[in-house]
């Protein structure tokens, strides 16, 4: 009941920002104008992106975005947000299923919190994207594959093992298939079992898999010929992997990352992780097999050409899990101690920094009352655990300090809506529509910024993209169109500034300017 008791706790505080936020351009407002296009254009298997193959992603993703609209008749946020909240939670159930069945005594609290906190696990739970849906199903594939190591499993789970991983390729790409089966190929190794793979994944394994992946092609090459099967193949995959054009990092790329993606337990993690391997801790087999899942995961995506933080996504629960396991047996150690209080101390001044630092905040929140509740539960969250840690309770000091990140989250979200013009472009596609009605006019363009296209979703019309200001010049003596110019152009061009200063009736929303440009 307890455990069930945080989920819920989980699922509240997680949907709350997106009940109030607006889509950010970058990808989810792209994602959904790809969704829009494929609707009106009734093809299921292949995507494009204003007219352009979008081959970057499975269908799985997209075919759940669709259902939500199909559910409530239009694309509601919190809806969408579910595809990433629920894989999150689930993730959670999955392990503490996992764990506790091995080890009576394991702390699923202890774990639960500092998983859902550790920071970039909690933001890929807070957007619109598939990698937690992919990271869903590595952790349930690997799962499976233990219980049927273990011998605890059911027969048609040896059959169900190869689905799972198809789903986690059919959600995100390759890297889906390619990490869980590295990290029982590298399990089996340590174990020097390697000879019992077709155990685990024989020739009717393969061939299942196989099966999946041909017909998903076969139906690509139906819908959208060979040219976007090949793209589909070997740009996205091949072209990804070796020498990527998009995201290309060098190899120690994930090094220099991951202390910043796991705060505020980054020096937590690192010292219980550390301290474990230099003690050489016996290892019981669900703790190889995770250590195996993060080394090899580790290992995998720096040698990848093509390299982002969300990549790592999978290797998060095991990381959290495997601390948890490794604190029980360690004895408190100073810098144990210390890798708690420091998180403490930040947060406990949280609120009394607040005045000082608002200062170089971009937007102006510090005569909100409700900014001032939030730094309050920040603040008490990081005092509690200061006052554990006194009492040497490591573990409710841990949780104190979550729940105040938590807390701080939910309260938070209730005034997102404030700051919408600057994560999204609603409220600069209303400005638009606005004066499109006042002059008469159904054009629109945008300058040089990226998915600007995009904002068709709530124009109802294309946009055309002007590269330079000579395309602006021209426009001026002809029929109006609504204009949005980024600030951060407006800024790197000197020319685009005293342009925009000659022009009038210019509007400021958030980051950008909306104007009419041509005769009026």
């Amino acid at each position: 009941m307890e455990r069930n008791f945080r989920y819920l706790l989980f699922l509240i505080v997680l949907i709350s920002p997106f009940i109030f936020r607006d889509y950010s351009p970058s990808n989810e407002l792209k994602y959904i104008s790809i969704v829009d296009e494929a609707l009106e254009n009734h093809t299921w298997f292949t995507f494009f992106c204003h007219g352009e193959i979008y081959a970057d992603k499975p269908p799985l993703y997209f075919w759940l975005i669709m259902l939500t609209k199909v559910l409530f008749g239009s694309y509601q946020m919190w809806a969408i947000g579910l595809i990433s909240i629920l894989p999150a939670l689930g993730i959670l159930m999955i392990m503490d299923k996992w764990v506790s069945s091995e080890n009576s005594y394991f702390s699923t609290s202890t774990a639960n919190f500092l998983l859902i906190t550790t920071g970039f696990y909690l933001g890929s739970a807070l957007v619109l994207r598939m990698d937690m849906l992919m990271s869903f199903f590595i952790v349930l594939s690997l799962y499976t594959f233990y219980r049927i190591y273990a011998h605890k499993n059911y027969t048609y789970e040896k059959w169900i093992l190869p689905v799972y991983i198809f789903l986690a390729v059919f959600t995100k790409g390759p890297l889906g298939a390619i990490i869980p089966l590295l990290t029982i190929f590298v399990f089996l190794l340590s174990k020097k079992e390697l000879r019992t793979w077709n155990n685990y994944f024989g020739g009717k394994q393969w061939l299942i898999l196989l099966f999946l992946c041909l017909c998903w092609f076969l139906l690509i090459y139906r819908e959208g010929g060979k040219e976007y099967l090949h793209n589909l193949l070997f740009k996205q995959t091949v072209g990804r992997g070796i020498n990527s054009f998009h995201h290309k990092q060098p190899v120690y790329y994930y090094l220099l990352h991951i202390p910043l993606t796991f705060l505020p337990w980054t020096f937590l993690y690192f010292s219980v992780l550390w301290t474990g391997i230099s003690k050489r801790i016996i290892l019981t087999n669900v703790e190889r097999l995770f250590g195996c899942m993060i080394l090899s995961t580790l290992v995998l995506l720096s040698l990848i050409s093509s390299k982002l933080d969300i990549y790592f996504l999978p290797a998060y629960p095991f990381i959290v899990y495997l601390t948890v396991c490794w604190m029980q047996r360690l004895d408190c150690t100073w810098y144990l101690k210390a890798s708690i209080l420091f998180p403490g101390i930040l947060f406990a001044f949280a609120l009394p920094a607040f005045p000082f630092f608002s200062r170089f905040l971009p937007y102006s929140y510090e005569n909100s009352w409700i900014g001032y509740i939030t730094l309050s539960l920040l603040s008490a969250g990081g005092i509690f655990s200061i006052f554990y840690i006194r009492k040497r309770q490591f573990t409710k000091a841990i949780e104190s300090i979550a729940l105040g990140i938590l807390l701080f989250l939910f309260v938070s979200s209730f005034t997102i809506s404030e700051f919408n013009k600057y994560i999204g472009f609603k409220e600069l596609a209303e400005k638009g529509l606005w004066l499109s009605n006042v002059h008469q006019t159904d054009k629109y363009a945008f300058y040089k910024f990226r998915n600007g296209e995009s904002m068709d979703l709530y124009l109802h019309k294309p946009l055309r993209r002007i590269g330079t200001i000579e395309e602006l010049k021209q426009l001026e003596n002809k029929h109006p169109l609504v204009l949005f110019v980024r600030n951060k152009e407006e800024r790197r061009e000197p020319e685009l500034e005293r342009w925009i200063s000659s022009q009038k009736n210019v509007f400021s929303v958030g980051n950008y300017k909306v104007l009419v440009l041509g005769k009026k």
